[in-house]
């Protein structure tokens, strides 16, 4: 409104200086209509302007045309037309000032990604960063450093775009970053952290709601729909592909319509719905990003196209199209993860579809080390997890495969294939970060306030605890590996397995598919495939004792409805056991490689295995061979026992645990701090700890246990670990959440992961005398040398409460 006043006030005039300022004000309002009316009146409106600005001879108003041209072409995703008409600008002959030649690199830079050109993009970006800090403009530094961000992550390496994006986000500038967290947003979600990239993005849409900024509400609803995708929400994607593309048509932003209706097509193949119609509008899509100026002959959207186009067509049975469709790709490399994955799993349907079966196992095969070779490049243990999910749906196909296929010691070796990569993966270094550990240092103390006060205090402090957690996590992210360590170990198949059984084991490894839940049963003397039944079933009787163990341990023995609850757990154990059957036939010894469904069972309650040794491992592989080790932690000490505050029985424990060990007058009676904790992880080979302990589903890596000056937390612990055998005398410690691709994390799993060999941790809360008789008599007979499975399955025969706990990793012994 006020930009038409000003153009209403020089109406008429015809002097140098009025027209020399109507062309300014219409070089700016040309914005101003983008976000009210659209592009072609946006475009008419500078192109008036550009015309006065030639009849002028200005060559500086000239070029400010020619920079708004490109930036309102990129602002609708037309990157073709942004590089021309920035590739118009006479930089060097227009009088640019600094700041015009900053804005000039860093739409360039834009531009050149938009066509796929990053080496390009990084030179501009970096440009525009020297221009920004040779003149004193921290708050256009901090755009370009974010910007350079953005090349790193379209160049695939996450680690390095999320330390420049955190490094750009630390500077102290005033500035507007809510450019800045959609494209943080998109690097966690390319990570797999969709919570992460959620939480940017619903809090960019608010802001952009309220400032009525329809394009940005449309750009951000359709980040949130990759999101709704990437974890199978297909409705939810549908509803907010719906909303980005209802904003984008009222600004005539054809080309973001296209990239809306691109995604509604790969919602639509995931779903099956519409496929010969799917098929049509994908091929209009590639026709028009055919031969595009300045760009490869497929960009990046077309090759999606491509892509899903060939998927569609496989699945109405249409082969021979599909691989027609296919040679469009060549040989050409995917420019990301994700795309590369989907490329891999098109092509194996297609051998599937030819009859081609070691072929397509071959090509999934290669997926897998594509995607443990990025795992790798994390120092994060979440990214590392998280990034299995962009492999969900390759697991899915070589599990129907190997299952179609039908021998079990292939279904055997497909299974381990896609469990628990990061468990393959050598431990990473500690992390040289002090923000990092001092910003953990101050979670600690909020946590402990917050555990000891009251509602009105805790209303102050909880915002302040989210809000650290939010950044501890965001920084270990970041983290990166120097490229020294090596890349994943390959898993095990059934023959190296059953060469490490004896007479007397059985291996159990659930795995799902396609709704179903089954078994691969391993013994010495073969294998083979179980059906257990349907997920829902087995979610069902898992979450029903669950329910029950938990009310019974907080009932006083003294109830009436103790009794109750004691029947109802009895009952559920063996409705659970009867489905389950994890005890197979009457061998000695049962290993369980538990599926994302199965996370948190007390194993060692189930009737079918009372008595027996039980050993729960992430993955088949991990138990065979034992922890990774990318460098020997190798322990100083022989024991350490601590404990934390606010439990009764915490010090008699350790004391007779010290004594088990013959180190009784080792023992420090204080309750530990958190840097005992870690030093004792660090250092002693076997390591016990008594203490409060809290499992964050949520955010496992927050999973913690709580010691003299607060939480120590998973994510915290020594990389790698020197401890071999950890018992953790804490309630729920035990428990795992199981990302997508069955990438277990929580406080025990955390440790397995880091270097240790087995951890004892409850799965449920238990009664203090209870964990300490238990406790106790385990270190007795493991101080003797009992191996640990078969010391603890005594240990629950004679106090059965205990049962709880579960003994996790690989087989250990305290003698060599």
């Amino acid at each position: 409104m006020r930009l038409d006043q000003a153009l209403g006030l020089l109406e008429g005039r015809s002097d140098h200086g009025a027209r020399w300022l109507r062309v300014r004000i219409r070089i700016t309002r040309a914005w101003s209509e983008l976000e009210a009316d659209g592009i072609q009146p946006a475009l008419r409106t500078l192109h008036a302007a550009r015309a006065e600005a030639l009849e002028l001879d200005d060559p500086l108003l000239v070029a400010l045309t020619h920079i708004q041209e490109g930036t309102l072409h990129g602002r609708v995703g037309a990157w073709p037309p942004c590089v021309e008409a920035l590739l118009a600008v006479d930089v060097e002959g227009s009088g640019l000032e600094p700041a015009q030649r900053w804005a000039y690199h860093l739409n360039l830079g834009q531009a050149w990604l938009g066509v796929g050109r990053s080496e390009d993009a990084a030179e501009n970006f970096d440009l525009a960063r020297d221009i920004a800090v040779a003149n004193g403009y921290p708050e256009l530094e901090f755009k370009a450093r974010h910007n350079r961000a953005v090349v790193a992550f379209v160049d695939g390496d996450l680690p390095r775009a999320l330390t420049l994006m955190r490094e750009a986000d630390a500077m102290d500038v005033a500035v507007a970053r809510d450019r800045a967290r959609l494209d943080h947003a998109e690097v966690l979600l390319a990570a797999g952290l969709v919570d992460g990239a959620r939480s940017e993005l619903e809090a960019a849409l608010s802001t952009a709601h309220s400032s009525a900024h329809r394009l940005e509400e449309g750009e951000i609803s359709l980040r949130l729909a990759r999101c709704d995708l990437l974890v199978g929400d297909l409705e939810r994607a549908r509803d907010r592909i719906r909303d980005a593309t209802a904003a984008y048509r009222a600004r005539q932003a054809d080309d973001l319509v296209r990239e809306a209706e691109l995604l509604r097509a790969g919602v639509d193949v995931a779903e099956g719905r519409d496929l010969p119609a799917v098929v049509e509008r994908l091929v209009r899509h590639t026709e028009h990003g055919a031969g595009e100026p300045g760009a490869p002959t497929l960009g990046t959207s077309g090759r999606e196209a491509v892509r899903l186009e060939a998927e569609a067509r496989l699945l109405l049975g249409d082969a021979d199209g599909a691989e027609q469709r296919l040679e469009a790709l060549g040989d050409g490399g995917e420019p990301s993860l994700a795309a590369t994955l989907h490329e891999v799993l098109v092509r194996a349907r297609l051998d599937l579809a030819r009859g081609r079966g070691p072929q397509a196992r071959a090509r999934l095969e290669d997926g897998n080390r594509v995607l443990a070779a990025h795992q790798v490049q994390s120092a994060s243990l979440d990214v590392r997890a998280a990034l299995a999910l962009h492999g969900r749906r390759l697991a899915a196909l070589d599990t129907e495969r190997a299952l179609a296929e039908d021998p079990a010691d292939e279904v055997l070796a497909t299974v381990e294939r896609w469990r628990a990569i990061s468990h393959r993966i050598n431990p990473v270094t500690d992390p040289d970060d002090p923000d990092l550990a001092e910003a953990t240092r101050e979670l600690r103390r909020l946590r402990q306030l917050l555990a000891d006060s009251d509602g009105d205090q805790a209303a102050t402090l909880t915002p302040r605890v989210d809000e650290l957690e939010t950044l501890v996590a965001q920084r270990e992210w970041s983290l990166a590996l120097d490229g020294t360590a090596s890349g994943a170990v390959h898993p095990v198949d059934a023959d190296e397995a059953r060469a490490a059984l004896d007479d007397g084991t059985t291996v159990v490894e659930f795995f799902e598919s396609a709704g179903e839940l089954h078994q691969v049963v391993l013994r010495a003397s073969g294998a083979e495939v179980v059906h257990v039944g349907p997920v829902a079933a087995v979610v069902e009787a898992v979450t029903r004792l669950r329910r029950d163990l938990r009310a019974r341990a907080t009932i006083a023995s003294g109830s009436p409805m103790a009794a109750v609850l004691e029947r109802a757990t009895v009952s559920s154990l063996a409705a659970a056991d009867t489905l389950l059957n994890p005890g197979g036939a009457d061998e000695h010894r049962v290993v369980v490689v538990p599926s994302r469904t199965l996370a948190g069972m007390p194993w060692s309650l189930m009737p079918s295995l009372r008595g027996r040794p039980v050993t729960v491992a992430p993955s088949l592989t991990r138990w065979v061979r034992g922890p990774a080790h990318a460098a020997s932690a190798r322990p100083t000490t022989p024991v350490a026992a601590l404990y934390g505050p606010g439990l009764a029985r915490t010090l008699p424990e350790i004391r007779a645990v010290a004594a088990a060990w013959g180190v009784a007058g080792e023992v420090d009676e204080r309750p530990a701090s958190s840097a005992d904790v870690l030093d004792a992880l660090g250092a002693a080979r076997v390591v016990h700890l008594a203490a409060h302990g809290l499992h964050q589903g949520q955010s496992p890596l927050f999973s913690s246990v709580r010691m003299a000056d607060g939480p120590v937390f998973a994510h915290e612990f020594p990389r790698p670990v020197a401890a071999e055998h950890v018992a953790l005398s804490a309630c729920d410690v035990g428990q795992f959440s199981t990302r997508p691709g069955d990438e277990p994390l929580g406080l025990a799993i955390a440790l397995l992961s880091l270097g240790a060999t087995s951890v004892l941790a409850a799965v449920a809360p238990v009664a203090d005398d209870v964990a300490h008789d238990a406790m106790v008599a385990h270190h007795r007979r493991i101080a003797a040398g009992v191996d640990a499975g078969l010391a603890w399955a005594e240990v629950v025969v004679d106090h059965p409460g205990a049962g709880v706990f579960c003994l996790y990793g690989s087989e250990w012994r305290a003698t060599p």
